[in-house]
């Protein structure tokens, strides 16, 4: 009998001691080291200007057994501070267009179709985008105003800032005496625990970030990642919101979305598709800016590539993933979207 308490009290202490060893690991995953940013002596920005032609196509069909009159909604390219986009034409030609709450532009299309018949949206857009690189001098960040913080740091349906763990977790990721500072390290954060899996229903910086064994995970694609840093900054009084659009591989690119395949084609649609979304947060005196942890393997805040072309921002509505979030008919049925882009 003895001899049975002894190896219940050995084991006792065996997974006492494992467990405490489990939990040091967990702390030393969520710390993070507090790294030194180059700062120049005055905030400087460096232009990479480009001219695309945008030759975009979507094909909508009708599956009922009768005629449909719908209205197709089409998004059209954003014009930000560092993009300006137009419309060359669009065919059929649009009934109006409209702007969502969040200043998003839109096109509404009257489209018939017969029942099984496909028709074609043909648009042409001209979009320039100004690439960009700040070199910071970090003495220079300062808070963002409380009408700011009031209106880009609340709760919502994806990002949700009340979550106890998550709040505990942002606080320790708080390295820095500077909204900048502390942006930048919860980026390189973000991005050393990315496990990247592309899903195909958006479920927010909930479902995105799990808890293991060993630590955070941020299991997802790109919309969880961003769902996630968003969630984090906003917890942390600093301004955040999403963007969403295209990440092109090189300048001239043709890109392609079967509707009706790609929900099982995992990460092979990366070969012909680049929908992405991102993150930007307020940085007074900068102001909004872009914060990139996909395109390459190291965090680039304040440095955006002209690849990227912007179709919209998420600041209170939501656009699902970025596969679908272009064309929106109402009762007819997306099947596929095409786009070229070329340099002018």
């Amino acid at each position: 009998m003895e001899k049975i308490e002894v190896a219940v009290g050995l084991m006792v202490i065996i997974i006492g001691i494992f467990l405490y060893y489990i939990s040091v690991e967990i702390e030393n995953r969520i710390q993070i080291k507090e790294e030194t940013i180059p700062s120049f002596e005055k905030s400087s920005i460096v232009f990479y200007n480009i001219t695309y032609v945008v030759k975009a196509k979507y094909l909508v069909v009708n599956t009922y057994k009768i005629p449909i009159k719908d209205y197709v909604y089409v998004t059209l390219p954003r014009n930000t501070t560092y993009q300006k986009a137009y419309l060359f034409s669009m065919i059929p030609k649009p009934t109006k267009i409209e702007r969502d709450e969040d200043g998003n532009t839109f096109a509404v299309v009257v489209v018939k179709a017969e029942p099984g018949e496909k028709v074609w949206i043909n648009a042409t857009y001209l979009v320039k985008v100004s690439g960009y690189k700040i070199f910071f001098n970090v003495n220079e960040s300062k808070w963002p105003s409380y009408s700011m913080v009031a209106k880009y740091t609340v709760k919502t349906r994806l990002w949700n800032t009340e979550r106890e763990d998550v709040v505990d977790l942002a606080y320790k990721l708080r390295k820095g005496s500077t909204p900048l500072e502390i942006a930048i390290n919860v980026a390189k954060w973000v991005q050393s625990h990315i496990s990247y899996t592309i899903l195909m229903t958006r479920v927010g910086s909930d479902g995105a970030l799990v808890k293991t064994s060993l630590g955070y995970i941020i299991r997802g694609d790109c919309t969880e990642v961003a769902d996630v840093y968003v969630t984090l900054m906003r917890i942390l009084g600093i301004p955040a919101r999403t963007v969403f659009g295209m990440l092109l591989s090189k300048h001239e690119s043709k890109l392609w979305i079967n509707m009706s395949t790609a929900w099982y084609e995992g990460e092979k649609l990366l070969r012909h598709w680049g929908g992405h979304m991102w993150s930007q947060v307020y940085l007074p005196p900068w102001g909004w800016v872009d914060v990139e942890l996909l395109e390459e393997p190291r965090v680039k805040l304040g440095d955006y590539s002209n690849l990227h072309i912007v179709f919209g921002i998420e600041e209170t509505k939501y656009y699902g993933t970025a596969l679908g979030n272009l064309c929106a008919p109402s009762y007819l049925t997306l099947e596929y979207i095409e786009m070229k882009f070329k340099p002018k």
